[in-house]
């Protein structure tokens, strides 16, 4: 991805100013102060700083904050200590045009992170920089994923980032996805940054989050596939699939089509409606189960049977068993019924007019 010069030199230029909060922001040491702690402990960055802006020499009163061992964990209260003074309550955080996410899945010796940048907002969102840490202990490996309209930068940093032309309004960018050796790293926790300057020049970060291992993916996709693969009545999907009635309508298709097809001898046709006969009906079985027993007690003879007749070619069998099958369907309506309503009243017949009026039953 080529960005354009004007495009570039600015984007350039804002990360002389971005790269220090995306070190802060996404791979914070016990050495480095971080947003978060200006957030919960409600002070301005000089108040532990030289530098009103962050970073770099610490003032008396941040090197005693560092001291404190808990300063980390619970920085309100390590500030309490320093100040001796309950601190104001944090001022709630801006909310920010973009919004950061980050996932990961473990393998046995790597880690793929991927990130996602979604913009809420109704205006485009131009010169991004976007960028994932990588865990203390990891080395860099590759970019996975870079999608269209960005280009991977640099791996540089302990960060592999990316720079991105816009993002729609209302739109989102990514997967950026990038993969990690995991080395000596013990925390493979990491985090997701963007900074972008147009139309107004802001920052986003994603919570820190840990990676998924392959047997927590496994375990996952095999409880989805269980809670698909088991009829629920509860379940929205399986509600709107098609229950018996509709089937056993699909199923009139296939048994008219298949006996004017035999009357032309056109064997090849009366084996696909047997075909499709048999995948109508395992169908009902999987959103209908109850009803496999009595389905497959008509069917599997009359399944066999059928086409048995079409190998022959040979209509007078293929006449009796397609009898025998829709007297074993009338033998199940007789038998069954569906929501407290009886079925002796569907009885099944040999059909006498073609349905469709656009087909020759001979075939070609």
């Amino acid at each position: 991805m080529r960005l354009s010069m004007p495009n570039r030199t600015v984007l350039l230029i804002a990360l002389a100013t971005a790269i220090a909060a995306v070190t802060a922001l996404i791979r914070p040491t016990p050495g480095m102060a971080v947003p978060d702690y200006a957030a919960k402990t409600g002070q301005a960055c000089a108040a532990c700083h030289v530098n009103p802006a962050g970073g770099g020499t610490l003032t008396d009163k941040g090197k005693a904050f560092q001291s404190i061992s808990t300063h980390l964990t619970d920085p309100l209260g390590a500030w309490n200590q320093v100040s001796g003074a309950p601190a104001p309550a944090p001022a709630p955080a801006p909310s920010s045009a973009i919004s950061v996410s980050l996932s990961g899945a473990s393998t046995d010796d790597s880690v793929v992170y991927s990130i996602m940048v979604s913009n809420p907002s109704d205006k485009v969102i131009s010169n991004l920089y976007v960028a994932g840490s990588m865990p203390a202990g990891a080395t860099f490996s590759s970019a996975v994923a870079t999608p269209s309209g960005s280009g991977f930068f640099s791996s540089d940093g302990g960060a592999a980032a990316w720079l991105v032309s816009s993002v729609a309004a209302k739109g989102s960018v990514g997967p950026f996805a990038y993969r990690v050796t995991k080395g000596a790293a013990r925390d493979l926790s990491a985090s997701a940054f963007a900074h972008w300057v147009s139309p107004d020049e802001g920052t986003a970060a994603s919570a820190a989050v840990a990676p998924i291992s392959d047997a927590e993916r496994l375990a996952v996709e095999q409880a989805i596939y269980n809670k698909l693969n088991a009829y629920s009545a509860d379940l929205s999907l399986w509600r709107i699939q098609a229950g018996t009635a509709p089937r056993m309508m699909e199923l009139t298709d296939h048994f008219n089509l298949m006996w004017f097809a035999a009357q032309a001898s056109n064997w090849t046709f009366v084996d696909f409606e047997i075909y499709r006969s048999d995948e109508t009906l395992k169908a009902i079985e999987v959103t209908r189960p109850a009803r496999t027993a009595g389905l497959r007690a008509w069917w599997q003879p009359a399944h066999t049977e059928l086409q048995e007749a079409v190998k022959a070619q040979d209509l007078a069998a293929f006449t009796k068993a397609y009898d025998r099958a829709i007297s074993g369907c009338n033998s199940c309506h007789v038998a069954s019924s569906g929501g407290g309503i009886s079925l002796k009243g569907v009885k099944v017949i040999r059909p006498t007019t073609p349905l469709f009026s656009n087909l020759d039953y001979s075939g070609n």
